[in-house]
C-alpha cells in the first residue's frame, strides 16, 4: 500500500516539476512586464502537454490513499 501511495506521489512530483519549469522558461519570453501572465501562461502549456496523464496520475492517488483515509474515519467514528 505505501508503496502505491510513494508511486504516486513521485509522479505526481515529476508533472509538477514539469509544469514549474516550463512556466519558469515562458516567464522569461518576450518583454518585462506581466511576469505573471506569462508564468500562468506557461503553466497551462505544461498542464496541456501533459494531456492525460495528470488526471490519471491524481486518480491513482486518490486511489492509493483512499484506504488509509477509510481508516482514518473508521477511527475517528468510534
Amino acid at each position: 500500500m505505501m508503496q502505491r501511495i510513494a508511486k504516486a506521489q513521485l509522479k505526481l512530483m515529476k508533472y509538477g516539476a514539469f509544469i514549474g519549469i516550463i512556466g519558469g522558461i515562458v516567464s522569461f519570453i518576450g518583454p518585462n512586464h506581466h511576469g505573471l501572465i506569462k508564468t500562468m501562461i506557461g503553466v497551462v502549456t505544461g498542464c496541456f502537454l501533459l494531456g492525460k496523464r495528470l488526471p490519471t496520475a491524481l486518480n491513482e492517488t486518490f486511489d492509493a490513499t483512499q484506504e488509509i483515509m477509510d481508516r482514518l474515519d473508521d477511527s475517528f467514528m468510534k
